[in-house]
């Protein structure tokens, strides 16, 4: 059993099923109980509200209960007061685990390949699809944080051709995976598309961050906006069937105290050096 993977919530835990991997909240680094708490409602959350919008594209998982002995090595570096009896361990499919070359590692794209490329996989970070700002919110973030990316999924989105600048200098991808990437966002119903739309419609209902001025400002909405604004998504291709399939992971519900990095990040990237180009708002 190890941790293959951390985020700023959560750790991906490989316990041996080649299948599927554990999802711990390790979000409040006091008390388990405080995660477990979380974890109930933030799956509770995620089966009622997020994944009707997704069209059948949220990736298999489901909660499970893990006596607290069988994880404590782990657990017990990230949280202090064990002081549950089990775990709350969302169950999530592994979406990688036939390829294990990485070819492509960056902040917002990593790609993978079996070792004969007969099946690919692309895990990206698409953030604001739809922005309502005269700038490129993604861009403009991206040059504030100094990442130096040149590609844009909002682009991309308006443009499949944008597709050879995400990959870049990377010439192994098989010429049959790029014409059904490329075939692909040429229909309305890719991911793409899909969070475009819904964060666009979320946006248009819910108060611009610039008014929010504190946590009552925040409502449910908003809390859905930001987790369409941060999701992960898996676009895998194998050669047999020459289609790809598409899951979307990362949609939890959001803590009403982020109000204070939106707000934050807004008012820096207000006063940052802007990335403008055509947008399709």
């Amino acid at each position: 059993m190890q941790v293959i993977g951390r985020g700023g919530a959560n750790i991906l835990i490989d316990y041996g099923d080649p299948t599927w991997l554990w999802r711990c909240c390790i979000r409040w680094p006091d008390l388990l109980s405080s995660n477990n708490s979380y974890t109930i409602k933030n799956i509770s959350y995620i089966k009622d509200y997020v994944e009707p919008l997704l069209h059948g594209l949220l990736c298999p998982m489901y909660l499970i209960d893990v006596d607290i002995e069988a994880i404590r090595p782990i657990l017990s570096d990230f949280i202090l007061n064990l002081d549950d009896k089990v775990v709350k361990v969302i169950k999530i499919k592994n979406l990688t685990n036939n390829t294990s070359n990485l070819i492509l590692n960056n902040h917002f794209l990593k790609s993978y390949c079996s070792q004969n490329l007969q099946t690919v996989i692309l895990e990206l970070k698409p953030k604001w699809l739809y922005y309502d700002t005269d700038y490129c919110r993604n861009c403009t973030h991206n040059a504030f944080k100094g990442r130096g990316t040149k590609y844009c999924y909002n682009q991309l989105l308006m443009n499949p051709a944008h597709l050879e600048l995400i990959f870049g200098e990377c010439t192994i991808f098989p010429v049959k995976f790029k014409a059904v990437m490329h075939e692909y966002l040429r229909n309305d119903n890719n991911i793409f598309k899909i969070l475009y739309d819904l964060q666009k419609k979320l946006t248009k209902n819910t108060t611009p961050i610039s008014d929010i001025k504190s946590i009552n400002d925040v409502n449910d909405e908003h809390l859905l906006l930001m987790t369409l604004r941060d999701v992960t998504c898996f676009i895998e291709w194998n050669s047999a069937e020459n289609a790809l399939h598409v899951n979307i992971i990362d949609v939890d519900l959001k803590p009403k105290e982020k109000w204070t990095h939106w707000t934050k990040t807004y008012s820096q990237l207000t006063s940052s050096q802007k990335i403008y180009h055509t947008s399709n708002k």
